[in-house]
């Protein structure tokens, strides 16, 4: 049984610690007297092995044995130097340890060889190493949302899963339940940790952006209004004063595990997708960049606070929504073009005569 206790209660993230890698060795050499002639390799992984970001101050060792079914006659040893056996803890095939009960300073991650875990974790780790863009946006994504999530270990975590996801793509360790997720219209009940994942991804874009010139950005959509049900994505606008200015955020968002959508027919918004498969396991972002002149960014922000201070029309809008995903399931535009009608209604009911976007 899980001790509650156990758990992380908090995400302190710490700037790059040099030591970590002589830590890593410390443990790495006790593991390999308990496991003997059974352990392969022991790799040094996640992000205290990545150089210069930051991380939590707890260092995560990967050892690859030639027959798991060996490793949990060895628990008392581990617990012997102060682990918790946690067996598997969701992932198939994997021995899960954490040291220590008050205070945590490692996790063994113990895989048999062949397992695809291996690769992946390597891969990502080596990838960080290799491309410092990329590292240099995982640190900042993780010391936004630990920001927000301070007391929250699990939308901490959520948090990132798609960027993760993303450059397991990129290094082609990407789950085949990620490279066959179906992208289907799915509307989850209001959770008020949306706000605070998209207030993290905002602060992220602004500093991996390093303040590019814009005149606002926002969180609009469905996930900004309270109590309404939803598509689980975190809808950005990022106006700008010329879509000149525009291409100049292409670069830094993908960096944050965006795709550009360079084929939208609609050449006056730049449009990016986070965690859209096979990218990643499920859309969380998505970032809309249009000039300051065009409408849309506009009549977005009227229809999210008429929302806010409207329950009827909310109420209205949302069964629209939930008739919608079930009849068009696997049809955005079909979903987007009939939700349109209805906004669009609304808004010239509270007096707005300017062009409607859709």
């Amino acid at each position: 049984m899980i001790d509650p206790n156990e758990k992380m209660p908090l995400v302190e993230l710490v700037e790059y610690n040099p030591n970590w890698p002589s830590f890593f060795t410390d443990a790495a050499n006790e593991i390999k007297s308990i496991l003997n002639d059974n352990c392969i390799e022991i790799h040094h992984i996640g992000s205290t092995a990545i150089p210069h970001i930051y991380a939590k101050p707890v260092v995560d060792i990967l050892p690859v044995v030639k027959d798991i079914k060996l490793v949990n006659s060895l628990n008392q040893k581990f617990e012997a130097l102060g682990y918790v056996c946690m067996g598997e803890y969701g992932i198939p095939g994997r021995r899960y340890y954490w040291k220590s009960k008050s205070n945590r300073t490692h996790n063994i991650h113990l895989f048999e060889q062949g397992s695809p875990e291996i690769l992946r974790h390597l891969f990502f780790r080596d990838f960080m190493i290799a491309n410092k863009d990329y590292a240099l946006a995982y640190s900042i994504i993780k010391q936004c949302l630990a920001e927000v999530f301070s007391n929250d270990i699990e939308n901490y975590v959520k948090g990132k899963s798609s960027f993760i996801q993303m450059i397991d793509y990129k290094t082609g360790n990407a789950k085949e339940e990620q490279l066959h997720a179906e992208d289907n219209i799915v509307l989850e009940p209001y959770d008020p940790a949306w706000t605070k994942l998209a207030e993290a991804e905002i602060k992220t874009i602004k500093m991996i952006t390093k303040q590019l010139p814009h005149v606002a950005i926002e969180h609009v959509g469905s996930t900004a209004v309270p109590e309404l049900s939803s598509k689980p994505i975190a809808d950005i606008f990022v106006v700008v004063n010329s879509l000149d200015e525009a291409n100049r955020w292409i670069k830094p968002l993908e960096t944050l595990g965006y795709v550009f959508w360079d084929e939208n027919p609609d050449i006056s918004h730049l449009r990016f997708f986070k965690g859209m498969p096979p990218f990643g396991m499920k859309r969380t972002h998505h970032v809309h960049i249009v000039e300051a002149k065009n409408n849309r960014f506009e009549h977005s922000v009227i229809f999210r606070d008429i929302l806010r201070n409207d329950k009827n029309i909310q109420l209205e809008y949302e069964k629209l929504k939930l008739n919608l995903a079930k009849e068009h399931l696997m049809d955005r535009e079909k979903y987007t073009d009939m939700k349109s009608e209805f906004i669009e209604k609304v808004l010239r009911a509270h007096g707005y005569t300017k062009t409607i976007s859709r």
